[in-house]
């Protein structure tokens, strides 16, 4: 049964980052649709379903903000009304008119992924007018440690009187993402020993610290909730507005289409697709201390050594981490 719905819009967007795990700005999601008539047909193959999330992707969804309105207005119009609706933007074209509906929707949360940080003071103060709001950070090669983070999240705090919920999360290498931006053991065991730093600052009650450590062990707990491998199980469902269904929802190309849940034939050639267990399933894995909280990793992933060692090295943290909130 259907818990989550990862809902594809389109593959445009106004930056072009290296990191990107879109191997493809042409897919079949950037086809006209209609997200009326979809969201219609949606509520239906839904039908006995109880949604509790729904996240709308790009891309970058304010290129696509009078599609997701329609979309998610008419869900909560036939009585689809998730948990939450997460919208993950760049935050540069961020609106007005997106700021109030968000804010007037108490399920829409809004994450914002920092990348280079450039944003305009204009930027920051639209960001600030959302109720509910997260600011997102990537550790990848070239950024090995948090203090960007502790940065930001101190110097906000002090212009807008509130401190921003920061986060952090790991790349994934799959084929989108330069090879340039892969870790390395090396940058592994650079970030795990910053991170030991943190613990103990978070020890000495640093706000931040303290901040990032329950955020790292809310990620944690939440992965260790599912059943099955990292992003791909039985109860999320990947579609983009035309019913095709994509094995990940980082990866809108034709090639990684599964199926339609509005046809029963789909209209492209079927090809060879990395099964999502290969790693989830090895003896590897399967004997491994560190399985429930990792899910197998990113199964399209081209590092799976480097993060098995990553996994590894954070479930031991976590365990120190955790001993700070008992």
């Amino acid at each position: 049964m259907v818990k989550h719905v990862n809902l594809l819009i389109g593959s445009a967007c106004n930056m072009k980052c290296g990191y990107c795990l879109q191997t493809n700005e042409q897919s079949p999601a950037d086809h006209k649709a209609d997200p009326v008539a979809f969201a219609h047909s949606l509520v239906k193959y839904l039908e006995g379903c109880r949604v509790e999330r729904i996240a709308y992707w790009g891309g970058e969804p304010m290129l696509y903000w009078e599609r997701i309105k329609a979309l998610h207005s008419t869900l909560r119009d036939l009585g689809i009304t998730p948990q939450q609706s997460t919208i993950t933007t760049n935050g540069r074209a961020l609106t007005d008119d997106y700021v109030e509906y968000a804010n007037a929707n108490p399920d829409i949360f809004t994450v914002v992924s920092w990348h280079d940080g450039k944003f305009t003071g204009e930027q920051l103060d639209l960001i600030f007018r959302l109720n509910q709001f997260s600011i997102s950070m990537l550790v990848h090669h070239y950024q090995t440690d948090m203090w960007a983070a502790r940065d930001l999240y101190y110097a906000l705090g002090e212009r807008y009187g509130r401190y921003p919920n920061t986060a952090v999360h790991f790349l994934r290498a799959n084929d989108g993402c330069a090879k340039d931006y892969y870790m390395t053991q090396e940058d592994v065991d650079v970030f795990c020993s910053h991170l030991e730093t943190v613990i103990e600052m978070a020890r000495l009650d640093d706000q931040w610290a303290l901040w990032q450590c329950s955020q790292l062990l809310y990620h944690r707990n939440t992965v260790r909730s599912r059943v099955g491998p990292m992003c791909v199980r039985d109860e999320l469902l990947s579609v983009d507005l035309h019913g095709n269904t994509y094995a990940c929802h980082h990866n809108y190309d034709a090639s990684n289409i599964t199926g339609n849940i509005f046809k029963k034939v789909i209209p492209i050639k079927a090809v060879t697709q990395l099964s999502p267990r290969r790693f989830f399933d090895s003896d590897e894995c399967r004997q491994c201390e560190a399985l429930e909280e990792c899910r197998g990793g990113c199964y399209t992933s081209n590092t799976h050594e480097i993060d098995c060692y990553f996994a590894r090295k954070r479930y031991r943290l976590y365990q120190t981490m955790e001993k700070l909130f008992k």
